[in-house]
């Protein structure tokens, strides 16, 4: 009796819609040599993203000319995800100016200590800023 040809399946997880700007869902299964897929299921998006990004540690870098920009805490990752240009650098005022403007409506009782301690940290900065300037023009 001849054995049934043998079938042999890839595993694959993609975005089901490629071309979109933000994902909702994605998709996963197995792929065979023909290309076809084969018990696939979909995914929500939030739930995919929870789960690999929820074990990745961030952080902050700030640049010379004053632009910040996330830096996953792993190298290789890093690598990964400047190189698909996936890290959006912003300026410091920019961030400043949009910090500014989502707190605008709010009650003075609410935020106005927390742009006291964003002012008393930027002068801190430009403090330090000015001291190394200064350093270095000796």
């Amino acid at each position: 009796m001849a054995k049934p040809p043998q079938i042999v399946l890839t595993p694959f997880f993609r975005p089901r819609d490629e071309d979109a700007e933000e994902q909702e869902m994605y998709v996963a299964g197995f792929v065979d040599k023909d290309a076809e897929e084969w018990a696939t299921i979909q995914l929500e998006a939030e739930m995919v993203e929870q789960v690999v990004m929820g074990h990745q540690t961030f952080e902050v870098w700030c640049d010379w000319d004053g632009s910040i920009q996330p830096q996953p805490a792993i190298d290789r990752l890093y690598e990964h995800v400047f190189r698909e240009e996936q890290l959006k650098k912003t300026a410091l005022d920019e961030l400043v100016a949009e910090a500014i403007e989502q707190g605008r409506n709010e009650p003075n009782d609410e935020i106005l200590d927390m742009f006291e301690t964003l002012h008393e940290r930027l002068l801190r900065a430009a403090s330090a800023v000015a001291d190394e300037i200064a350093r270095r023009r000796r």
